[in-house]
């Protein structure tokens, strides 16, 4: 995975019930420890990644639990990062949940979300984008074993 030059990069994450997020992708590589020629760890850019994607996940949780919901979901994040301006161009979030809401419900957990304070300190600098969508049974069952 890169993002340096025009290039775009893609990070997904999960939270159960039980709170737990695990990153899914990119998958660490306990190899890498061998190789020197590999870096450890993640890039600044995508710490900046799993912290909006926990920080969104935790509010959607938040909001899925008042209603007494399924609280299984994942997020992708997707980012687009200018190489020549050294700077990062947009970041897309889409959210998967175990359930289906409808507009009212969107609504109420777009405003939910908006609080994020990670997000609150990206807007105006870094253009970001949710999406939401129904998680499917091979995403739900991954996410589930976090």
């Amino acid at each position: 995975m890169s993002d340096n030059g025009d290039n775009a990069a893609t990070l997904t994450l999960c939270r159960t019930i039980r709170g737990r997020v695990r990153i899914i992708n990119p998958c660490d590589d306990p190899t890498a420890a061998l190789d020197p020629s590999k870096p450890l760890g993640y890039n600044p850019v995508q710490h900046l990644a799993i912290a909006l994607g926990c920080c969104m996940t935790e509010f959607a949780r938040r909001f899925l639990e008042r209603r007494n919901l399924p609280q299984t979901l994942m997020a992708t994040l997707d980012w687009q990062v200018d190489g020549r301006r050294c700077r990062i161009s947009r970041m897309d979030l889409t959210l998967r949940l175990a359930v289906t809401l409808d507009d009212e419900e969107r609504h109420i957990l777009d405003r939910m979300m908006n609080h994020c304070p990670v997000h609150q300190a990206l807007h105006g600098n870094v253009p970001v984008h949710i999406h939401v969508q129904q998680l499917d049974e091979e995403e739900l069952r991954l996410a589930e074993e976090a």
